[in-house]
Formats: C-alpha cells, sequence, structure tokens
C-alpha cells in the first residue's frame, strides 16, 4: 500500500501556511456562493458542488495540525455563501457536519493511499484517486438528505442524487487541476503551456460543448470526442483546464435556461439524470490524458510502453 511518505506535499515554509488559508477561505466562499446561487435558478437542473473538493485539494498540503483550521475556514466560507444568498441560520448550520465529514474523510484516504503528484502519468492511479472519495460523498450526500427532507425540500432519494453527483462533479473538475501544480509548480505549468496550439484546443473543445448543448441531441457524444482530441494534443494540462472550463460553463448556462432544448429530452422527475452521462463525458478525456502523458514520459526516456 502506498503511505504518507510517498506523497510529499507538505508546506515547508511557515508563512505560506497563512498564504494557503486565505486561498482556501476565497476559493471555498465564491465555490459555494456560486453552486448555491445556480441551484435557486427557477426550473434549474443545475448540480454542482466544488467547494468541498478544493477543501479536499487544500488538506493535501498541509499538515494535519493545520486541518482543523481549514475545517473551520470552510464553516465560515460555507455559511458566508448561505446567509449571503437569505438562507435562514439554522439550516445552513444543518448542512455543515455533512460537508465537513466529506472533506476530512477524503483528504485522509488522499493523503493516506494516493500520491497525488503522480497521479497526471498514471490513468489507474486517478481512478483510485477518484473512487477513494465515494464512500465519504455517499455518506454525506446521505446525511444532507436527510436535512432536505426535514425542511420538505425533495424527497430522501431526490436529494441524495443531487447532492452525491454535485459532489461527484466538483471532484473530477478540481482533482486534475490540483494535481497538475501538486506535479508542477505554477512557474512550470505556464512556461510548458505558452503555445498557442494549447489554447486553440481549449477554445475548441469549449466550442463544441457550447454549440453541442445548444442545438444537438445527444451533446455528450461530440463533447467527449472534443475533449480526446484535446488529450490527445494538449495533454493533461489543456484537458484539465478545459474539463473544468467546460463543467463551469454548462452549469451555469443549464442553470440559466440557456441549453433549453437538450434539458428538454430529459423526462420529467428525472432532471439530476443529465448529470451521470457528463460525469462519464468529463472522466473518459482525463483517463485518456494520462495514458498519454505515461507514455510521452516512457518515449522520452526510451522505456517500453506497455
Amino acid at each position: 500500500m502506498l503511505n504518507a511518505q510517498s506523497n510529499q506535499l507538505l508546506l515547508v515554509h511557515q508563512s505560506q501556511r497563512y498564504a494557503v488559508f486565505l486561498l482556501h477561505f476565497c476559493l471555498f466562499f465564491l465555490a459555494a456562493l456560486y453552486s448555491i446561487y445556480i441551484s435557486r435558478q427557477p426550473d434549474s437542473v443545475a448540480s454542482v458542488w466544488y467547494a468541498n473538493a478544493i477543501a479536499i485539494m487544500i488538506l493535501q498540503v498541509l499538515a494535519y495540525r493545520d486541518w482543523i483550521i481549514v475545517l473551520i475556514l470552510a464553516t465560515a466560507a460555507n455559511l458566508s455563501a448561505n446567509l449571503i444568498l437569505g438562507d435562514p441560520v439554522m439550516m445552513s448550520l444543518s448542512f455543515v457536519p455533512n460537508n465537513l465529514l466529506e472533506i476530512i474523510l477524503s483528504g485522509y484516504l488522499l493523503r493516506r493511499f494516493i500520491p497525488l503528484n503522480q497521479c497526471i502519468k498514471d490513468p489507474i492511479l486517478l481512478l483510485k484517486a477518484f473512487g477513494m472519495t465515494l464512500l465519504p460523498t455517499a455518506i454525506s450526500a446521505a446525511l444532507g438528505a436527510f436535512v432536505l427532507v426535514n425542511y420538505g425540500l425533495v424527497t430522501f432519494n431526490e436529494g441524495w442524487m443531487f447532492l452525491a453527483i454535485g459532489s461527484l462533479i466538483g471532484s473530477i473538475s478540481i482533482f486534475p487541476i490540483a494535481m497538475l501544480l501538486f506535479a508542477r509548480n505554477v512557474d512550470g505549468l505556464i512556461k510548458s503551456n505558452q503555445a498557442f496550439g494549447f489554447l486553440i484546443c481549449i477554445l475548441f473543445s469549449l466550442a463544441i460543448a457550447l454549440l453541442s448543448f445548444a442545438y444537438l441531441p445527444f451533446p455528450h457524444i461530440y463533447i467527449s470526442a472534443s475533449l480526446m482530441v484535446v488529450a490527445l494534443v494538449g495533454g493533461f494540462t489543456a484537458t484539465a483546464i478545459s474539463v473544468l472550463a467546460y463543467s463551469v460553463i454548462i452549469s451555469t448556462f443549464t442553470a440559466i435556461g440557456f441549453f433549453h432544448q437538450s434539458t428538454q429530452m430529459i423526462q420529467d422527475g428525472n432532471d439530476i439524470y443529465m448529470y451521470i452521462p457528463l460525469i462519464i463525458t468529463l472522466l473518459q478525456p482525463l483517463l485518456f490524458a494520462t495514458a498519454c502523458e505515461r507514455n510521452t514520459d516512457k518515449n522520452k526516456h526510451n522505456l517500453p510502453i506497455i
């Protein structure tokens, strides 16, 4: 088994901790505010929750003694987002335990068993990283669903599906970006992708996503194909950025009704199931991109490709 020593991601300098804390609060607050806002739009079928995935990744670069600070800041950011959007205090507090449980359990499992800085070149390891979060996500979604049922908002099954899928999409969208930063620092990431073709790859995938959802039936087929091209040409970096951008754009435009033609094809009462194909659509190109990265790395070192 892999252990914590395999994942050398702890910050060394004391001053960096405070910068990470501030970044964590800001990102968690903005992500929570965005997710809550789009879920409140009339007839919205948007289901996405990026905030917990951000907190889980932040935990990976901090010592265990600092995790309590991350959880406190996550709670403060979550409550602030709820209160700004007019949610009652007690209802806002009711969702805190399940979010913190998902963050702490997923964060520990990833720290304990997965070397995240190696995931961008190992599709099996990347899949294991996502799989590690499934049980914490399922438990957290169940607790959150009980809260929704208690307030008479939805049935338990609807609430559980809504929360679980939202967290899964958040993880698939956020984790790859963090893994890139773990494997390559920010400067290295920018220098390695200052190419016109890199930008074209990302714009190509986003254009296909917008046109497919707006005008074509079964849009995920075309989007998946375009992201595979991005993975082949632009590598894991372009794919990770495209996946996050695609996730945000589709969730936003779906919430405001821009993709009304596509959402009409979903059966009444099963709106949430439009996000199940989305999960597969986002996951496939990421796995393909990691395989491409691994084979490229092996070619550079004149190693046999298995």
